[in-house]
């Protein structure tokens, strides 16, 4: 394994990357971009319906790559497997990332302190009465009680969301079956998970979550793309 590799795990980075999604460079990233990939990921994506799911999985994928190369870290976006719950990660590394994407953004992050979850939503209006299973009945309540309570909604959701991906179990883990505490951590099957808001802008809300206390300054920056 390369030094730079050891050189940048020694210094703890914790960086996210996020750009927009345009259809007017819908054909750059599906011609040219996405036949650049594995073939199992080009044929995931091929299935996708809407052109955004399309547009947003390869924007992810290439801001890894981007993050990669930032690092000079000797890894591939070729070389990632998936787990049980179809988690995808580096195997045999203490790389980790996490990605992300609602509406006309993507988020991507990369550390090799632990496992990190990141999760965005755009604050819109919403039915939220009909979400009140996936939260506990303090949470629920908090959130009613709150001046506005569908941000209250969206940025608890997006918590527990960026806490279930840093987990890794998918779609297994109920959100109700856990709650975020006032100190903004939560334990999952003894394991502490401690969770950051990340501001993007005002039209989004983001958080990020990790295993273990969150000590790191998360560097975030806006990648375009040409």
């Amino acid at each position: 394994m390369s030094t730079s590799f050891w050189k940048y795990t020694d210094i703890k980075m914790l960086k996210i990357l996020y750009s927009y999604i345009d259809k007017s460079k819908h054909n750059f990233f599906f011609k040219e971009k996405l036949v650049e990939m594995p073939l199992d990921f080009q044929q995931r994506v091929s299935r996708y319906k809407k052109w955004e799911n399309v547009q947003a999985s390869i924007i992810g994928r290439l801001l890894l790559d981007n993050l990669i190369k930032t690092f000079d870290l000797n890894l591939s976006i070729e070389k990632l497997v998936y787990n049980s719950n179809q988690k995808p990660y580096f195997k045999n590394t203490n790389i980790f990332f996490t990605i992300s994407h609602t509406d006309d953004i993507v988020v991507c992050a990369i550390t090799d302190i632990n496992e990190i979850g990141i999760d965005i939503e755009k604050l819109q209006d919403i039915n939220i009465n009909n979400f009140n299973f996936f939260f506990t009945t303090h949470e629920w309540e908090f959130i009613h009680n709150s001046q506005n309570a569908m941000h209250s909604f969206i940025s608890l959701w997006t918590q527990k969301e960026s806490v279930i991906k840093a987990t890794g179990y998918g779609l297994s883990l109920d959100l109700g079956s856990f709650e975020i505490g006032d100190d903004n951590t939560t334990v999952i099957n003894s394991t502490i998970y401690s969770v950051k808001d990340i501001y993007i802008n005002q039209k989004y809300k983001c958080h990020m979550a990790i295993k273990g206390d969150f000590l790191q300054t998360v560097e975030i920056e806006l990648f375009n793309f040409p």
